[in-house]
């Protein structure tokens, strides 16, 4: 910590000789904290959702057609094979719950709970959403849990 010194002479008229006096004066020191540190239950929300990879529309189990490299691709509701309904060319749209395969219909999307029993065995249901695990043993088919998420979850 550095110290201020402060040098003050006192000198008066006719009173004699006066030596110097020396105070240290502590000077704060403020240190800027770069640490955050972000609570798992928020971790898992900033995480990015897995999203199955493929080269032709059969690597994506029913899940859309191949596009751009992505399964969830469609032209048709028929495409998605119950993963919700096909809107602006991907599926997991839905209007009712009975348009999805996991979860509740949630905000026009597949994949809401309230329960891990609505995600049906996809993973388990944090913040309102399915396809998070604490162990793999909660993804389905055989998925491995990766940062809290499933690798393999399709809404």
């Amino acid at each position: 910590m550095k110290r201020l010194l402060l040098v003050v002479l006192v000198a008066a008229c006719g009173a004699g000789d006066h030596r110097p006096t020396v105070h240290h004066v502590a000077t704060p020191t403020i240190a800027a904290d770069h640490g955050v540190v972000i609570p798992p239950e928020i971790a898992v929300l900033l995480a990015p959702q897995a999203e199955p990879f493929c080269s032709t529309s059969s690597d994506c189990g029913g899940y859309g057609n191949c596009s751009n490299g992505k399964c969830g691709g469609c032209s048709t509701s028929s495409d998605c094979h119950g993963h919700g309904t096909c809107s602006s060319g991907t599926c997991n749209h839905c209007s009712t719950s009975s348009d999805c395969m996991t979860g509740n219909c949630s905000s026009g999307t597949c994949g809401g709970c309230s329960t891990s029993s609505d995600c049906k065995g996809n993973g388990t249901c944090s913040n309102g959403r399915c396809g998070h695990c604490s162990t793999s043993s909660d993804c389905k088919g055989g998925g491995s849990c990766s940062s809290g998420a499933c690798s393999n979850y399709v809404p």
